[in-house]
């Protein structure tokens, strides 16, 4: 027995399909988009959770660091081999070491931090934009900008090192030019 087919030739709408397809784009880019503007806030939200944590522990670390340094020092000064003269500029020179560190060590955090929260609204800025030609000029000048903010950085984190540097050489010039001081007294 055969069975006959029977096919209808409806006529397919092309407005309509374009409309259904347009309809499914879109709903899927606001999905895409809403996804992604939740996981970034909730990276943001972990990062500024951690870098507060870090933050905390660092200054934590750098008192206990002093502390135990002082300590040390009080322990020295009890000693037979302890000049108090010598270790004058060591002293000065490792306190300013600590100085500069703990400055050095905060302005490296609110850098990173700040480079990445002007990461995180772009982001977010993008993901919200409607318009691709929007997209990429939003894109772009974060580039940009984010170039320009780090060669700024990076003079004054230079300068920071600097500084650093003689902070700590400064207390041994001086006892350098003591030592030379009583050497040619003597000759």
């Amino acid at each position: 027995m055969t069975t006959k087919k029977t096919t209808t030739n409806a006529a397919i709408d092309p407005a309509a399909v374009t409309k259904e397809i347009e309809g499914m784009v879109a709903s899927g880019r606001k999905s895409l988009q809403d996804a992604f503007m939740n996981g970034t806030e909730a990276a943001e939200k972990a990062f500024k959770s951690s870098s507060e944590t870090f933050k905390t522990n660092y200054e934590k670390a750098v008192a206990e660091g002093k502390s135990g340094f002082e300590k040390a020092i009080k322990t020295l000064e009890g000693s037979q081999f302890y000049d108090k003269n010598s270790a004058e500029a060591f002293v000065k020179a490792s306190n300013a070491a600590v100085e500069k560190s703990e400055k050095i060590g905060a302005t490296l955090i609110d850098l990173s931090t700040g480079r990445l929260q002007e990461a995180f609204a772009a982001a977010k800025s993008i993901a919200e934009t409607e318009d691709m030609t929007k997209a990429v000029e939003l894109q772009t000048e974060f580039a940009r900008t984010y170039v320009q903010n780090y060669v700024s950085d990076m003079g004054k984190f230079n300068s920071l090192i600097a500084d650093a540097a003689k902070s700590v050489m400064e207390p041994f010039g001086a006892q350098y030019t003591a030592g030379i001081d009583m050497f040619s007294k003597q000759a």
